[in-house]
């Protein structure tokens, strides 16, 4: 299967920005996509872009540049002016490594001074204004509709309105026709502007629609919610033509038994009610938040348009809507465990994954807002230290990447948990590879593993975790692995979102979650394909296989870029985790007289948002004690390739002759709360290091030596030759 591309971090446009590799590194071209966020729409940066070979080009916008020779680029912006605002790109200069990828540099355009927001109502959402703002310097400017001007000169501002001709013909008169605004040196002013007909007319109110919306939810309201969560509810009124009414607006909540739960009375959000509905901004709807006590299976919600009779009407009868009850499902906690990674080949200068007790709610803050859930359990696991002799801070950082997240997955079963393991790695670059994860398409892997920069991690997991929760990439960034059937354009969310918490709309145009392109929301299909998902996860083993904690063979490996390897296993208690059905790769097991001991079929798992080709598998075998005494052999074979590991050769090659009976482990007490161990590594290409009390695993070490956090007096160590292992308890001196 394709796997997912590299990541690249802009912190400067909002979330992060996760940019593609498609294929091993050193193609002689690649791609380069530009992102420009901030300008007013209809003007154009000024961006120049060079690079290796005397390449040069002028670029105006977002735009993706294809074909480019390998090497590093230079993005610089020019100011640019809008009217009377002068907008400054940042970062001015910046250099991008285009090689065989599709690399990313984000531009983001702001200016200083203060800022006037001019309200602009009564012509409903399809009448045009007239209205002029002058100020100091000559400034001038003319809109239409309701606009902010950034960057303004401190100073007072006239806002002039004209008189319009509105849709349908009919004329419009404003008030005030004129106001002075004072504009800050820094902060906003704001100046309000309401249309009215001269002659009223007949007049009627109806609530044309609501919606309680949870992150994302359609106009129709047809995305199950979530029970227990908050919301938040929007009603659309509209009038028949366009008016200078302000009524409010009535909701009741009822429950599952039909008893009135709760009233709430809204207040006009504008000097008029829109003559249609118009989801682009909360001040187009009446809306209030919904307690998620509220929100329960059987509850129902009805609004009514002046409750109270102030506005006169012809027609009172459409003033109520009381719509069906909306679908509410139960979905399970999500239980979380953060794994703090250390890099063994840089454990002296302290690099520790930074996600604690402390912090680990801010690595979940963005998929708390997001994802369909009501309740997280997350806990910090005991650091883990990896002996990979790759490492996440070079360009072959990729291999550490996929090795680590491997290993990650491999303690979770080692260690008996249904739960989600999410490892946490410090890096010393903010434009790279940001995470990784198994893309759980039926598939029973629940491990992923992100950066610790934050707050863009809280990006990373909440994009990491949705792979683990089933979803491929929306296509938007040039991402590999792409789900084929998202339903929306450029990889957008299709429909609003909205933060609950912060009450913030999010434009339909936001890219979703799962795609490369900032900024980004959830949108409704992803948002319920995850809900999905959570309340039927794909179970976590063969159903014959499945059962309690017992002997079990670790068997795991990885197929990269066509080599096959297989792991040096181990003999541990933990229950059996085996695929649910059978695929192109085989794995077996044979005793010294040639008997099969076990053998299945399987294919590998995906892994999302790496650079190499590579797929996986962990995998727990039901093994009894009798059946590791006679285990000689493992063998994975597939397309046309095979990875054996014998007992036979590894002693041969280790000259051990008693195999994982050699005693040979030294133990010592190090600064900085590590504990320090040294063994045979011909005998033992692999010893797993346990906490003694715990069982927590602390390290997969290799190499004859490592080093491992714990201030812990006991350290249980299963030692590998391969393919067979025994258990050594050690006292760890103070």
């Amino acid at each position: 299967m394709p796997l997912i591309s590299r990541k690249q971090l802009s912190a400067l446009v909002i979330g992060i920005t996760l940019a593609c590799n498609d294929g091993p590194s050193g193609l002689s071209t690649g791609n380069l996509s530009i992102t420009v966020a901030g300008l007013p729409a209809g003007s154009s940066a000024e961006l120049a872009v060079t690079g290796p070979e005397g390449y040069s080009q002028g670029v105006t916008g977002t735009q993706t540049l294809a074909g480019l020779s390998a090497g590093s680029y230079t993005v610089t912006a020019s100011d640019v002016t809008v009217g009377s605002a002068l907008y400054s790109g940042t970062p001015a200069t910046q250099t991008v490594s285009v090689a065989g990828s599709t690399a990313i540099a984000s531009i983001l355009y702001s200016t200083g001074g203060g800022n006037l927001s001019v309200t602009i109502t009564g012509l409903g959402t399809s009448g045009n204004a007239a209205v002029t703002v002058s100020g100091p310097s000559n400034y001038s400017r003319s809109i239409t509709a309701s606009e902010t001007l950034g960057g303004l000169t401190p100073g007072t501002y006239t806002v002039a309105a004209e008189n319009v001709i509105a849709s349908g013909g009919t004329p419009h008169t404003p008030t005030p026709a004129t106001q002075e605004v004072r504009v800050p040196a820094t902060g906003a002013a704001t100046a309000g502007i309401s249309y009215a007909p001269p002659d009223s007319g007949p007049l009627n109110l109806r609530i044309a629609g609501l919606y309680l919306t949870q992150s994302a939810q359609n106009y129709d309201g047809s995305v199950p919610l979530v029970k227990d969560r908050n919301g938040y509810l929007r009603v659309f009124a509209v009038a028949s033509r366009t008016n200078v009414a302000a009524p409010a607006v009535r909701v009741r909540i009822y429950n599952s038994a039909g008893a009135l739960a709760s009233t709430a009375l809204i207040p006009a959000p504008g000097p008029s009610v829109p003559t249609s509905v118009d989801e682009s901004a909360l001040m187009y709807s009446w809306n209030t938040p919904v307690s998620g006590t509220f929100i329960q299976p059987g509850f129902r919600v009805d609004a009514e348009v002046d409750p109270a009779g102030t506005v006169a009407e012809i027609d009172e009868s459409d003033n109520l809507l009381a719509p069906a009850a909306p679908a509410v499902r139960t979905v399970p906690a999500v239980n979380l465990t953060f794994v703090p990674v250390i890099q063994q080949r840089h454990a002296a200068r302290g690099d520790v994954g930074n996600v604690t007790d402390a912090n680990r709610d801010e690595f979940l803050a963005l998929t708390r807002k997001m994802h369909p859930v009501a309740a997280y359990n997350a806990v910090v696991h005991a650091p883990y230290t990896t002996t990979t002799p790759d490492t996440l801070q070079d360009d072959n950082g990729n291999h550490a990447w996929l090795t680590v997240l491997e290993e990650i997955e491999a303690l979770r079963v080692v260690e008996n948990s249904s739960r989600y393991y999410y490892g946490v790695a410090k890096v010393s670059y903010s434009s790279g590879v940001a995470g990784v994860a198994y893309v759980s398409n039926g598939s029973s892997e629940r491990s992923a593993l992100g950066w610790d920069h934050l707050p863009s991690g809280a990006a990373v997991t909440a994009h990491e975790l949705g792979h683990n929760w089933g979803r491929n990439h929306a296509p938007c960034g040039g991402p590999g692995g792409v789900d084929n059937g998202y339903p929306h354009p450029n990889g957008s969310i299709g429909v609003f979102g909205l933060d609950v918490a912060a009450q913030a709309l999010k434009p339909a145009t936001m890219s979703d979650i799962m795609g490369y392109c900032e900024p980004k929301w959830i949108g409704d299909y992803t948002y319920t394909a995850v809900m999905n998902h959570l309340i039927s996860p794909p179970p976590s083993a063969s159903p014959i296989a499945a059962g309690a904690v017992q002997p079990c063979l670790l068997v795991w490996g990885h197929v990269r870029d066509g080599e096959l390897v297989l792991k040096p296993s181990f003999l541990v208690n933990t229950r059996p985790s085996l695929p649910r059905r059978p695929g192109p790769f085989t794995v077996e097991a044979r005793a010294e007289d040639g008997a099969n001991l076990f053998s299945f079929g399987f294919a590998p798992s995906e892994e999302a948002d790496g650079l190499k080709n590579q797929q996986s598998f962990v995998f727990a075998v039901p093994f009894s004690d009798v059946q590791a005494a006679r285990l000689a052999s493992l063998r994975l074979t597939g397309q046309g390739r095979q990875a054996v590991r014998s007992r036979a050769t590894l002693a041969a090659s280790a000259q051990m002759g008693a195999g994982p009976g050699v005693d040979s482990v030294q133990v010592r007490r190090q600064s900085g709360g590590r504990v320090g161990l040294q063994w045979d590594n011909r005998a033992h290409p692999m010893v797993m290091v346990r906490d003694a009390k715990t069982g927590e695993v602390l390290s997969f070490a290799r190499g004859g030596s490592v080093q491992v956090a714990s201030n812990k007096y006991e350290l249980d160590l299963v030692l590998s030759d391969g393919i067979r292992s025994r258990v050594k308890r050690v006292a760890v001196a103070p």
